[in-house]
């Protein structure tokens, strides 16, 4: 039973750091599909300056992206490790996690208590 809740645990931390990876991401997509918006709204206008600023913009965004895409990669490797520690470690040591697991949740408890 306790294994269960150990891994219902687990599954509930995963959806929530989905989706709040989901909520950044859409966020991050409106931005980029913002800025091309304006880039192509400029794209045809003749100012030498505009077209300075044009470049720069779509070379930054061009950055952005790949390092955002970088960023995100090592995110998820370094998650994927964690979560594999963590089962390891639980099921190497299943009464230290049941013991870790209550002391964490007295402690919620006693803080929210306190509200």
């Amino acid at each position: 039973m306790e294994m269960e809740n150990v891994t219902e645990a687990g599954n509930t931390i995963r959806r929530v750091a989905k989706n709040g990876g989901e909520a950044g991401r859409s966020e991050w997509h409106r931005l980029v599909a913002d800025v091309e918006d304006l880039v192509k709204k400029v794209a045809n206008v003749d100012d030498a300056e505009i077209a300075e600023i044009r470049s720069k913009v779509v070379n930054t965004l061009a950055e952005a992206k790949t390092s955002a895409s970088a960023g995100i990669a090592a995110v998820r490797g370094r998650a994927g490790e964690a979560t594999e520690a963590t089962d390891e470690y639980v099921h190497e040591n299943p009464w230290a996690a049941i013991g870790i697991a209550a002391a964490v949740g007295i402690i919620i408890g006693i803080v929210a208590g306190r509200r």
